[in-house]
C-alpha cells in the first residue's frame, strides 16, 4: 500500500501545477488536513456499473482516495449498502461523495476568502471541506450544515481527530443557519435550483455565495453571486462543477428509468432540428442549454449498427436526435425543439465561453445576461427557473 503521507503529498502537488491552488494559505490548508482520514471507507465504480466497496484493509485504499477525483460515500441513502457492497459489488444511486480535490480547490480560491472572514458551508458530507476551512480561517469562523443527521455525527467525530472543530448544525441546508449569521461567504458542496432567499438574507451586503446550479441536463454551472439589496447577481466561473443535489431537487425518476419507458412507447412524430447529437459535448453550450431547457435529462445511445443518438428525457416526454438532427418525439413538450432553440440562441450571442455568462436573482425570478447585467439575454419562449425560494 502507498504510504499515506506520500499520496498526500502528491495530490496537492498535483493541484498546485495544474492552478487549481494558488494562494499559500490555501496550500498549507491542504497540505496540513490529510483527505485519507475522511475517507475510512468508500464506494468505487466497476467496469460493469457496480460498486465495490473500499476500506483500508484494501492496497489500492490510499491511491482511490488520494486520486483527484470525486469519491462516492453513500448509496441510496442506505446504511446497509457498504456492507452488502463488500460482499459482493452492487447498483446503487450515489447520494453523497467528498468531492473532487481539484474542484474543491478551484472555489475556494474563488471565494476571495480573508483572514476574519465567516463562512457557511452547506453540505457537510464527510467534512473534509469544513476541515480545510476551519484550518485556513479557525474552528469559530466557520459553520456547515447537514441534512444527514449519521453523516453530521461521523464528521463531527472525524473533524475532531484531524484536531478541527467548526460548528456542525443537523438540518435542511435551505434554510441556512440564522443563529450564527451573517456571513462574509457562503459555499455550497451540494447541488441546487437556484439561492434560497434564506442564503441572501444571511449574508453580509457585498458577501459572496458560490453554488452549483442544478439542471438535470447538467451543464456543470458555477454561480459566484454577490448579496444585497435582497437579490444575489454574478457571473459564472470558468470551471465546470457538479455536486449531489439537493433531496428536494431530485427527480421522482431516474434519466435511465426515463429511458428504459421511452423505449417502450409507440413510435413518436418524426421531425428535422438544426442541432446535432453531439451538442451537448460542447460544455459551454451544455450550460447554456441547461439554463434554459428545464426538467430534462439526457443521454447517448448506440443501436447495434447505428451511428449515437442523443436522448431527451422529461417526466412526461422525450426526444431522440440523430447526428444528421432527425429527430423522433412523443409527449407534450417539443424537447428537441427547446433544445434546438437554446443552440440558436447561443450561436447567435457569439457562441459565448460559460465564465461570460451571468445571472441576476430576486423573488421575481432569474434573468440571464452577456457580459454585464446591462446586457440581459432574451430567452425568448423559455421561462427561466423561479427567483429566489
Amino acid at each position: 500500500m502507498t504510504d499515506p503521507a506520500t499520496a498526500h503529498a502528491r495530490m496537492v502537488d498535483q493541484l498546485v501545477a495544474s492552478g487549481e491552488l494558488r494562494t499559500g494559505p490555501w496550500i498549507r490548508a491542504f497540505r496540513t488536513i490529510p483527505r485519507h482520514v475522511f475517507l475510512p471507507r468508500l464506494f468505487w465504480p466497476t467496469p460493469t456499473g457496480d460498486w465495490a466497496a473500499v476500506d483500508a484493509d484494501d492496497p489500492e485504499w490510499i491511491d482511490r482516495v488520494y486520486a483527484v477525483t470525486s469519491i462516492v460515500t453513500q448509496l441510496d441513502n442506505d446504511p446497509n449498502a457498504w456492507a452488502e457492497a463488500r460482499r459482493a459489488s452492487r447498483p446503487g444511486m450515489p447520494t453523497s461523495s467528498s468531492s473532487d480535490p481539484g474542484l474543491m480547490a478551484t472555489m475556494l480560491e474563488a471565494l476571495d476568502i480573508h483572514d476574519g472572514h465567516s463562512v457557511l458551508e452547506i453540505g457537510t458530507g464527510t467534512g473534509y471541506n469544513a476541515a480545510l476551512l476551519a484550518e485556513r480561517l479557525g474552528d469559530s469562523l466557520v459553520t456547515s450544515i447537514e441534512v444527514d443527521p449519521v453523516l453530521a455525527d461521523q464528521a463531527h467525530a472525524t473533524l475532531a481527530a484531524v484536531g478541527r472543530a467548526p460548528s456542525i448544525v443537523t438540518g435542511d441546508g435551505r434554510d441556512g443557519v440564522p443563529d450564527r449569521a451573517p456571513y462574509d461567504r457562503i459555499i455550497a458542496t451540494v447541488s441546487a435550483p437556484t439561492v434560497p432567499a434564506a442564503w441572501i438574507q444571511q449574508t453580509r451586503p457585498g458577501g459572496l455565495i458560490l453554488l452549483n446550479l442544478y439542471a438535470e441536463l447538467g451543464g456543470g454551472a458555477l454561480a459566484l453571486l454577490t448579496a444585497g439589496d435582497g437579490r444575489a447577481e454574478g457571473k459564472f466561473l470558468a470551471n465546470y462543477g457538479a455536486f449531489m443535489p439537493t433531496r428536494d431537487a431530485q427527480p421522482d425518476r431516474t434519466t435511465q428509468e426515463r429511458f428504459t419507458v421511452a423505449l417502450r412507447d409507440p413510435a413518436g412524430e418524426r421531425g428535422q432540428v438544426d442541432v446535432a447529437a453531439n451538442a451537448l459535448d460542447d460544455l459551454d453550450f451544455a450550460m447554456f442549454a441547461a439554463l434554459l431547457v428545464p426538467a430534462t435529462g439526457w443521454l447517448r445511445f448506440m443501436p447495434d449498427g447505428e451511428p449515437t443518438q442523443l436522448w431527451l428525457l422529461a417526466e412526461d416526454a422525450w426526444a431522440m436526435i440523430d447526428t444528421n438532427g432527425a429527430t423522433e418525439e412523443h409527449g407534450p413538450r417539443h424537447l428537441a425543439g427547446e433544445l434546438a432553440d437554446a443552440h440558436r440562441t447561443w450561436r447567435e450571442l457569439g457562441s459565448p465561453s460559460r465564465d461570460r455568462l451571468g445571472m441576476t436573482i430576486t423573488r421575481g425570478g432569474q434573468r440571464l445576461w452577456l457580459d454585464g447585467p446591462d446586457r440581459a439575454i432574451d430567452t425568448g419562449r423559455y421561462q427561466l427557473r423561479q427567483g429566489m425560494t
